[in-house]
């Protein structure tokens, strides 16, 4: 019996290591969002929005979202 203990304290053990590794490689994965340069007027699209950022503003994507009072165009990348 004190084996089987043993041995499910140190699959728990290991079980543990991984969540603690799996969740710290995911606080590499932040979001950094900048409001875009060339989108002009009140956003609506994110698909439009995301389109400028790619293409001419050298980002990975774009989204729609309010700011102030206003949706407007973020340009989304990888910190």
């Amino acid at each position: 019996m004190k084996l089987s203990n043993r041995v499910l304290s140190a699959l728990l053990l290991i079980s543990f290591i991984l969540i603690a590794a799996t969740t710290e490689m995911g606080l590499a994965d932040k979001i950094c969002k900048t409001r875009s340069d060339r989108f002009s007027g009140v956003c609506f699209s994110s698909n439009n929005c995301a389109i400028i950022c790619q293409l001419f503003e050298q980002f990975e994507g774009g989204q729609c979202e309010f700011e102030g009072a206003f949706r407007r165009c973020l340009c989304t990348k990888a910190c």
